[in-house]
């Protein structure tokens, strides 16, 4: 507290309720400092320095300082005491019609509540060309309850400083970002513009709105409604654009000479381009708060036109920064695209790569192998694992958590990923089928086959061949017991269950030739699906002996006393490479799908040759292959599998050795036994 010199300090009560003070602790806290400036600026300070003191790298205290005409105590107590009440009212210009004036409300002083819980102003003024001096105090805990005195003068010129006491544990996050100067500036943008001669510093550093404005602002013309046709000028949004991403991007509702009075609508959200919008009219000039809060009401139509105009113009300014960095890129030679895109596939991958490395640009090294690397590593995530591209841009390109966000954002309401992870999938699954077609139908590759430690891990990995509720569905442990007890008695010594598989081993160490059953549970709250898959080995041809132990089998598992009367679905399949035509009028009855062996409520028996099964799933991607105008050729399948499971496939075939490509050969010739 300064010395105190006349009178002690009086207390008065402010002439509005505690309520309507107190809603001043919820506004942004970079609002709080901005009204805190633009009151200096209004009182023609030329000089306004924001300084956040800190303890331990908390924000303890903030204290601005200008070199303004200052308060008189009389004009100090009557804007304190009064709310919605200024000097300002009815003004346009500072005292001198120096500057412009922003603030008619009455309020700014209030905002301060946003931002600590004690808070003094300590002014001076010149009075009859002497100096008086004014110290006013008020509590956040009495909101109402202020103190005003009048005070030597603490300094030898005119000017104001507010003191304002953060409590221990409140956090001013919204002062502690790293864009925060830049949004003040924003917010000041046209002011310090417009009145170079002023300087604001914030925490150390002075806001220039020429370090972070990209080229110059632009008038957006707008389609107004006919009520706004006699309006001179007309309204308009200037665009301003700038270097670097700012996290308060509401638009700004400005006076004519783009003085900032409010933020109206919801926060921009674009990942290419940083920028706030401007909407400036006189119709603004003199505005009231609560006028302010009903812009939607009464001014609804220039709104919607405003926003329009933002639209429009974002969505040019986005494809040409989109262009001039993809430019760079092929100038540098690491765009990693050529020619147009031969397919739908290709072309939405490019239109994903050319945003995602747009937003990424200022990520990106700026030269050299590790820029090369990065876009590759962009390119290639995007082409097989989409939804490995926000880990890379974390880990690899360190992109800000901002960027990240706005990218994620787009990408997902654009759901280009989402096409491109579907179109990868099938492209996937269409080569594993030709893949598969390629082994079981040439006779050298079926005859290297294992079933234990090559076929059944990637039928394992391809569920979804019997039906895409399959591909998600989990191992059921419990069951192990159950389908090993009646193993035995009904399918015999050849088959073994495939968490046992490691069991079974020949003396040379290799696994043994075994037939495999493969099971897996699905369940949802109201029903419980089983699958059991016997994998037949491509030497065996399922006949009447093999269909009935399957049959046998089905039953006695259902009629397990762990699982009789359980609400649960069995389906059984019998998977081979041949069957015998002595089992066609089972498998094949009227007015029941192909493959159908034993219909009962709670289990089916099936039988499929692996080409009905293949043909099938390949009919389900008929579709999706048309639009993405893809074939699986022999190149394509034979690199899936060396890519994907290079563990799983016969020596020939990995290696790509002459054998490998006898088989190939074959396999084009020999293919057409497994469509039959």
């Amino acid at each position: 507290m300064p010395s105190q010199a006349g009178p002690h300090p009086t207390e008065f009560q402010l002439s509005v309720g505690e309520g309507k003070i107190l809603q001043f602790k919820k506004k942004p806290q970079i609002a709080a400092v901005a009204e805190l400036v633009w009151n200096a600026l209004d009182a023609n300070a030329t000089l306004v320095d924001v300084e956040l003191r800190r303890e331990w790298d908390a924000i303890t205290q903030i204290v601005v300082t200008d070199n303004g005409q200052g308060m008189t105590p009389e004009r100090a107590r009557a804007a304190f005491e009064g709310y919605g009440e200024t000097w300002k009212t009815g003004k346009t210009h500072t005292e001198g019609n120096t500057r412009i004036l922003h603030g008619r409300n009455g309020e700014g002083r209030l905002y301060a509540l946003a931002l600590g819980d004690r808070f003094t102003w300590e002014s001076v003024a010149e009075v009859d060309g002497r100096l008086v001096g004014v110290w006013i105090s008020g509590n956040a805990d009495h909101s109402t309850v202020w103190q005003a005195q009048e005070t030597a003068p603490a300094r030898d010129r005119t000017g104001t400083t507010v003191r304002i006491d953060v409590p221990q544990g409140k956090t001013l996050r919204g002062l502690e970002r790293q864009d925060t100067a830049a949004n003040l500036t924003a917010k000041l943008a046209f002011y310090l513009r417009a009145y170079p001669d002023v300087s604001v510093t914030f925490d150390g550093k002075r806001l220039d709105p020429s370090d972070i404005i990209v080229g110059e602002p632009i008038d957006l013309p707008l389609n107004l409604p006919e009520e706004y046709a006699q309006e001179d000028p007309a309204p308009v949004v200037t665009f301003v654009e700038w270097n670097q991403r700012m996290s308060d991007r509401r638009m700004l509702i400005c006076n004519a000479d783009g003085i900032a009075l409010y933020e109206q609508g919801r926060e921009w959200s674009d990942s290419i381009v940083s920028f706030t919008p401007y909407l400036r009219s006189n119709l603004f000039n003199d505005i009231s708060v609560d006028d302010l809060h009903g812009l939607p009401m009464s001014h609804g139509g220039l709104l919607d036109a405003a926003v329009k105009a933002v639209q429009e113009h974002l969505s040019l300014r986005g494809a040409q920064i989109s262009a001039e960095v993809v430019r760079q890129l092929k100038e540098e030679g690491i765009y990693p695209y050529s020619g147009p895109p031969t397919s739908g596939t290709q072309a939405i991958e490019r239109q994903t790569f050319d945003v995602v490395v747009t937003v990424a640009r200022d990520a990106l090294p700026a030269k050299g192998a590790a820029r090369r690397l990065s876009v590759s590593l962009i390119q290639t995530a995007l082409e097989s694992s989409p939804s490995d591209l926000h880990t890379i841009l974390e880990k690899v390109l360190a992109l800000s958590d901002e960027d990240r966000r706005h990218l994620k954002n787009l990408l997902d309401s654009t759901d280009l990923t989402h096409v491109i992870e579907a179109a990868t999938t099938v492209t996937n699954r269409l080569n594993f089928i030709g893949a598969l077609r390629k082994i079981l139908a040439d006779p050298h590759l079926r005859k290297d086959l294992r079933e234990v430690d090559q076929l059944h891990p990637m039928i394992a990995k391809n569920l979804w061949l019997f039906g895409e509720d399959w591909n998600m569905a989990m191992s059921e442990v419990g069951l192990t017991s159950v389908l090993q007890a009646h193993l035995e008695d009904q399918l015999g010594e050849d088959v073994v269950l495939e968490n046992q598989l490691e069991t079974v081993r020949q003396p040379d160490g290799r696994t043994g030739r075994v037939d495999i059953l493969l099971f897996r549970s699905r369940r949802d709250d109201s029903s419980t699906e089983r699958l059991i898959v016997e994998l037949k080995r491509p030497t065996v041809r399922v006949g009447k002996k093999e269909l009935d132990q399957i049959k046998g089998y089905a039953r006695a598992i259902v009629d397990d006393p762990q699982y009789s009367g359980v609400d649960c679905k069995w389906r059984f399949y019998l998977v081979t490479y041949e069957y015998s035509d002595k089992i066609l009028r089972d498998i094949r009855q009227k007015d029941k799908p192909e493959g159908l062996a034993d219909d009962h409520h709670d289990y089916e028996v099936w039988v499929k040759s692996w080409g009905e099964i293949l043909d099938a799933a390949e009919k389900k991607l008929l579709f999706f292959q048309r639009q993405l105008n893809y074939e699986a050729t022999d190149e394509r399948v034979t690199q899936h599998l060396r890519e994907s499971y290079s563990r799983f496939i016969p020596e020939a075939l990995a290696e790509g050795s002459q054998n490998g490509a006898a088989a190939s050969d074959n396999s084009s010739e020999t293919t057409s036994t497994l469509r039959s």
